[in-house]
């Protein structure tokens, strides 16, 4: 797989945009984005250029298998992306501005559709593809807008895309969904109040995360803080980091995160605030947490994605936490956002809860200034 990607980003040089400049190396060009419109579109679309025809066969189906895979750790199926199909020649200037473009060429194709999009490629790009099968993949940013990320898909033939596509699929999603994380990322805004709260964390905790407009400190503890945006109609959005002193491997077991899991809900997260019996537990009755091994800022972390409720079955939703440790203080952190927002969908929601717990920072790596 390595491999298979490494050989891919060495078509860096040899796969062409468009435009006319870039065909014709207009270096200065390709590399001054700064005119460009910001991208357009909804989070966690892909508008997809390719021979439509095909998306009803055995392609189509190996796109739709990769990009509308369901989200893990929801409550109910969500894909992991909204798509567009179309036509080359229904690329028009609404297209190309959206935020996550994805172009689908295969040599053998003979409609006028194909003939576009192999357009899209150089000759020197054609013959490595026909002589390299294992090059299937080019990415790039910024073509028609800012912030725009584009993915060109590519192969000999049907066939052969097919295999590629299936094979990496997760690899396909995750450039997406980074993305999505990070333009998430970008966008927090922050008021002076969410600014205090950081601050305030930072000082009395030694670590900071960035705290968008709108929330407020629920609970700031010892060792726990929650901050959440309670709105009168809409999703409740919630960020709470605890930390204890680490103290082995162990605690990276997946059940042993559940359990610590359980162990702050109950003893912080109430579902009721008039009911002190009432807080909130890790659903795995009907379904199961959802583990992976990430790096997250340098640090062995374990990610964990699932389903929660309320002791008393008043309330659930969904959640996305990480684990890890900072060797520098010694501490094991749990850091969490978790959505309450029945029986509507929490795909973005989650992105969103994602990219925030991801602006966390132990004080002792990096300022708050680098931050916001």
């Amino acid at each position: 797989m390595k491999k298979l990607l490494i050989l891919s980003l060495a078509l860096l040089s040899v796969v062409s945009c468009v435009s006319k400049s870039e065909k014709e190396g207009d270096v200065a060009s390709k590399m001054d984005d700064s005119f460009l419109p910001e991208a357009t579109g909804q989070a966690g679309e892909l508008v997809i250029v390719m021979n439509k025809e095909k998306w009803s066969n055995e392609l189509g189906e190996a796109l739709k298998e990769t990009f509308h895979a369901s989200v893990p750790g929801l409550s109910r199926n969500e894909p992991a992306f909204t798509t567009r199909v179309i036509e080359p020649f229904q690329f028009n200037r609404i297209f190309q501005l959206a935020r996550n473009i994805v172009y689908v060429t295969t040599l053998d194709g003979k409609t006028p559709a194909d003939k576009w999009l192999q357009n899209t490629l150089t000759e020197n790009s054609k013959e490595r593809i026909k002589n390299e099968p294992d090059l299937f993949m080019y990415n790039s940013d910024n073509q028609y807008a800012q912030r725009q990320k584009v993915m060109h898909l590519f192969g000999n033939n049907d066939a052969e895309l097919i295999q590629h596509i299936r094979e990496n699929g997760e690899i396909l999603r995750n450039y997406f969904n980074m993305a999505e994380r990070q333009r998430l990322a970008t966008d927090i805004r922050a008021s002076v109040d969410s600014k205090a709260i950081s601050n305030r964390f930072q000082k009395e905790h030694g670590y900071y995360i960035k705290i968008p407009v709108g929330y407020e400190v629920a609970i700031d503890e010892a060792n726990f803080t929650w901050s959440r945006f309670l709105p009168s109609v809409g999703a409740s959005k919630n960020i709470y980091v605890y930390y204890k002193d680490y103290e082995s491997q162990d605690e990276f077991k997946h059940e042993n995160i559940v359990k610590l899991r359980n162990e702050i809900g109950k003893k912080h997260i109430y579902g009721d605030p008039e009911n002190p019996e009432s807080f909130m537990i890790t659903e795995t009755q009907y379904m199961r947490p959802i583990h992976r091994e990430i790096n997250f800022d340098g640090k062995f972390t374990v990610e964990t994605r699932g389903a929660w409720k309320t002791n008393n079955f008043s309330v659930g939703g969904t959640f996305i936490s990480y684990t890890f440790v900072e060797e520098s203080t010694n501490r094991l952190y749990y850091v969490e956002g978790f959505i309450i927002h029945p029986n509507e969908q929490h795909r973005e929601l989650i992105r969103q809860m994602e990219s925030i717990i991801s602006t966390f920072r132990s004080t002792a790596q990096q300022s708050q200034a680098s931050l916001y």
